[in-house]
This record gives C-alpha cells, structure tokens and sequence, in this order.
C-alpha cells in the first residue's frame, strides 16, 4: 500500500507519491511542524512558531488512502508550515532521531511541501 496525492482539479502535474514508509517520515514532520496534528500523538521538539493552531489538519486525512479531500487552504497552510521546519532546520533535527531514516527523507518532505503548493491552485488535492 502507498498514498497517491491527486489534484482535485486535474492537472498534467497533478499528481505525487509516496510508499507507507516514505509517508511515515513526512507524516512525523508535518506534525512537528504543526501542519498536522492528532492521534493522540504531540510535538517531539515543540519548535517556536510552529505550535498546532486552528489551521492545523487533522493527521486522520493523512493515516489512509481512503479518498480525502485535501483543501487549498489547508495545503497552502501544510506547505507554508513544512518550508518552515525545513528552514529552521527542525526537520532535519527531527529525522536525526531515526535511526532508520535515509538521507533521502528530508527530501521528501520538501517534494510533499512543493506539491501541496502546486495544489493550491486546483482546489487542494485527494489522498488515494
């Protein structure tokens, strides 16, 4: 199993993925960023600036592939909170505790950032 990430507008560059394993390094920096919360779970480092608000998304959206919807709001908010932590350098902190983290996680958090700014455009996107 793996998470597809559609526009919800079509799109010729409408589309992004990640396996169950990439998704749970993005998933743990999307928390620590405050873009997403929830699952009883809290911030690790409790970076200034990137406490949950009420913008925050639900981390439910993010636990399955079952066809959520995604806003253009909430993903220019996940995309603005990610480019943060990445320039704060909190998700690199943050993947220095894994020890199972490759260097190519950080990465993929800045490739989920780009496309939930891509997204912003077509209406946010679906999580399939």
């Amino acid at each position: 199993m793996g998470y597809a990430f559609t526009f919800e507008q079509p799109a010729s560059d409408g589309s992004f993925g990640l396996n169950n394993w990439q998704m749970g390094f993005v998933r743990e920096a999307m928390r620590e960023a405050g873009a997403a919360a929830g699952q009883g779970l809290g911030q690790a480092l409790r970076a200034p600036g990137l406490e949950p608000t009420d913008r925050t998304v639900a981390m439910d959206k993010f636990l399955s592939n079952s066809n959520w919807h995604v806003s253009a709001a909430e993903a220019e908010f996940i995309a603005a909170r990610l480019r943060l932590a990445i320039n704060e350098h909190v998700v690199s902190d943050l993947l220095s505790f894994f020890d199972d983290a490759p260097e190519e996680a950080a990465q993929w958090v800045s490739d989920f950032a780009d496309f939930n700014e891509r997204s912003v455009a077509h209406d946010g996107y679906r999580v399939r």
